[in-house]
């Protein structure tokens, strides 16, 4: 019977542990994972705010609206003249005072993320 040690003596002196470590190497200690950098554009810068429309007034002709409306001190009529303002709308916007921005006004019910984007630039506070 041959000992281990003239089997691995054997082994070494013909090379062939290093070959079996070469082929077999990659396979059982894969190289480290390298971190990937991936690169996010940023959203364009966002533009001014349109400006309230401006309606000239007249000796006969007094607009509902007429520049920024501010919710706290607007009637029900100025509210209603405002766009996707209905008048039960109106009513809750009036029931929910005093407002001091944007988020005071969307928590009232019937008030989303389209009708903030189309009273944002009509509104004062």
């Amino acid at each position: 019977m041959v000992s281990s040690e003239r089997v691995w003596t054997g082994v070494l002196a013909s090379g062939l542990l290093t070959v079996a470590f070469l082929t077999l190497g990659p396979v059982l200690h894969p190289a480290p994972r390298v971190p990937t950098v991936t690169r996010v554009d940023l959203p364009p810068p966002r533009q001014a705010q349109a400006a309230a429309p401006e309606y000239p007034t007249t000796a006969s002709v007094q607009p509902l609206i007429s520049g920024r409306v501010n919710l706290n001190s607007a009637s029900l009529e100025q509210l209603e003249a405002l766009p996707k303002v209905g008048p039960s709308l109106a009513a809750r916007i009036v029931a929910g005072r005093p407002y001091r921005s944007l988020a005071d006004l969307d928590r009232v019910k019937g008030v989303g993320p389209s009708t903030l984007a189309a009273l944002a630039p009509l509104v004062t506070f």
